[in-house]
């Protein structure tokens, strides 16, 4: 271990620097479980942080779905579910990528630390794996379809040039 101080070493000298230093060591590796601890930590300390981050992200599209008037809880094990059956990784779609990105969950083991939604999200997720349908979860829309575009209408035709007004009337109206 090495410090730099600056400052006056001695009070007849002038401003400088001072470095201490001390060396330590040891002949041997004392016995201990750091190794294992630290693997344990690098393993598992990721995907922990991810499930977390994911499931606080979950709960607030919960909520909006909730006040939309579904399930909120059971869209969103849908989408975990049809995620792994339907949307391709690396996809040349942006959108599609970004959502699977976000329903995806890490496939390592779950601590018992972790708390039961996480659990609950796991096997949704996981069970599209196994599964050729999701429609065990109760909801009615799939946000996987709304990602891929599925729910998009087609743009109103609007015939400007025998009402000029229109085009602003049913923006605004």
């Amino acid at each position: 271990m090495t410090v730099g101080l600056i400052g006056q070493p001695a009070p007849s000298s002038s401003p400088g620097t001072f470095t201490f230093g001390m060396n330590w060591g040891i002949a041997y590796e004392l016995p201990n479980t750091t190794e294992t601890a630290r693997f344990y930590h690098k393993k598992y300390r990721k995907p922990v942080a991810q499930r977390r981050s994911r499931r606080e992200l979950y709960e607030k599209i919960e909520l909006i779905l909730d006040n939309m008037g579904y399930s909120g809880r059971q869209c969103i094990l849908k989408t975990l579910c049809e995620t792994t059956q339907r949307i391709v990784p690396h996809s040349t779609n942006m959108v599609e990528e970004i959502f699977r990105t976000l329903f995806t969950l890490p496939m390592t083991k779950l601590l018992k630390t972790e708390p039961l939604e996480h659990t609950i999200y796991d096997s949704a997720h996981r069970l599209g794996v196994i599964l050729e349908n999701c429609d065990i979860y109760k909801c009615p829309i799939s946000l996987v379809d709304w990602a891929q575009g599925y729910y998009n209408a087609p743009a109103p035709k609007i015939d400007t040039a025998r009402n000029p007004w229109a085009l602003f009337s049913s923006n605004f109206g």
